[in-house]
């Protein structure tokens, strides 16, 4: 099977609102560009896209109404993760339009906020290969795990593992049981960006029985690149005359995942080797007052950047990227700094590993300790910058080409065509 006669069509919530939906639209982008007949079916379209469809306004408007009564029926449950949860449990009529637009793959990507339910998932009449960007698909209704959460993936969410701190309605438990009932018939396909979420999906108890392929995310290095710092510091105004350290992510202040509550203890502790009258830090996806500061440093807030060229130039400014995310997939932003060739540091966990290597390319610190993020930060600047940032680049090049990934994912498609071809379609619960 030749590229040209695939046919993909990528559902995701949104092509261009949060990590999810950015790397699924690059995707998509990628596969346009390898001449792939590729589509992506969003909620509300944000994009000039000819290739992106947009859901019709009708089924918009009931996505919204079950998504505000998921909302209200979520607070029956208490739970000390606060990460977002999604229910996806009322009818949609998602499955109806996949199924009209048809193609020979579906690519699911971030499918939460009631985009589709979880038994019209099983409703779709073409092969299915799901891109994992979170937790969701083998969880109950949260997206990640925190620290200190018992992995009920893993061996099926009961009342005896439920978590001591939670109260109320076991919607988790609720959830996971509603998937798979609907699921039991049905018949994935389960890429992983990291090799950590390839490992979870594999050891969870939905998929554990299903194929589970790790392939990277990718992006365009022609466009994500390398950039004289100075011109870079011109763009926002930022001062040559300082190290910079970047920090960013969407609702980067307020998302506990993120980390920006470990920056206090982490600044404190640097201070003893590099004070605020050597460094700054620079925030981006977060507004704040110019006047603020952080344990003595100066905050500079870039505000939230959608503007890809603004991006490159946040990444090109600052001497280190420090990414104190307590558990994530494949972040976009050190995708992002590392093909920029901004070195970053990170906790070592989720799938950070996959994009850093320590001491080499970067610096992965223990788990939720500032004062490794420190360590992180002091040898990154003791490094030759060029000769450190020229390695960061390299090994973006082999992580995230967009060639590459693409074949990765039309070998795939092509041994799920293959598989599937006489076998009947997904099956399973109504509702």
């Amino acid at each position: 099977m030749n590229s040209s006669n695939v046919r993909v069509l990528h559902v995701c919530r949104s092509e261009s609102r949060d990590g999810a939906g950015i790397g699924a639209y690059r995707l998509h982008s990628a596969m346009v560009k390898e001449g792939i007949d590729s589509r992506m079916l969003v909620i509300k379209k944000r994009s000039m896209d000819p290739n992106v469809i947009e859901l019709e306004r009708p089924s918009r408007g009931v996505l919204l109404a079950w998504r505000v009564l998921s909302r209200r029926l979520l607070r029956l449950q208490r739970s000390s993760n606060r990460v977002f949860h999604s229910l996806n449990i009322f009818p949609t009529g998602t499955h109806r339009v996949i199924n009209r637009l048809g193609g020979d793959i579906v690519q699911f990507h971030w499918v939460g906020a009631s985009m589709i339910s979880i038994s019209e998932i099983a409703k779709v009449r073409i092969p299915i290969v799901w891109k994992m960007p979170d937790m969701w698909a083998f969880s109950g209704a949260e997206h990640y795990m925190l620290p200190g959460d018992p992995e009920r993936y893993q061996e099926g969410y009961t009342r005896r593992n439920r978590p001591a701190a939670d109260a109320g309605v076991d919607i988790n438990r609720l959830v996971w049981a509603y998937k798979r009932r609907c699921w039991k018939d049905s018949q994935f396909t389960i890429t992983c960006p990291s090799k950590w979420m390839a490992k979870c999906a594999s050891e969870s108890k939905l998929f554990c029985d299903y194929e589970v392929i790790n392939i990277p995310n990718p992006i365009d290095l022609e466009k994500y690149r390398p950039v004289p710092k100075n011109e870079a510091r011109r763009v926002f105004g930022l001062s040559n005359d300082k190290r910079l350290i970047l920090f960013g992510a969407v609702n980067a202040t307020k998302d506990r995942r993120k980390g920006y509550q470990y920056l206090p203890a982490t600044l404190r502790a640097l201070s003893e080797s590099f004070g605020p009258d050597q460094c700054e830090l620079v925030v981006f996806g977060s507004e704040g007052d110019d006047n603020t500061f952080l344990h003595g440093y100066k905050v500079n807030f870039l505000g939230n950047l959608s503007d890809e060229n603004a991006l490159v130039s946040a990444y090109g400014s600052a001497d280190v990227v420090v990414f104190p995310a307590e558990m994530d997939n494949l972040p976009n932003v050190i995708k992002e700094a590392t093909a920029c060739g901004t070195p970053c540091v990170a906790f070592d966990v989720g799938g950070l590993p996959d994009m850093i290597r320590h001491r080499d390319s970067g610096f992965l610190a223990a788990p939720y300790k500032p004062l490794e993020l420190a360590k992180g930060v002091r040898w990154v600047f003791s490094q030759p910058a060029d000769a450190l940032s020229r390695r960061v680049r390299r090994y973006a090049e082999e992580l995230h080409n967009q060639s590459g990934r693409v074949a990765d994912y039309l070998d795939l498609y092509r041994e799920v065509l293959q598989a599937t071809k006489g076998k009947g379609s997904n099956t399973g619960c109504g509702g």
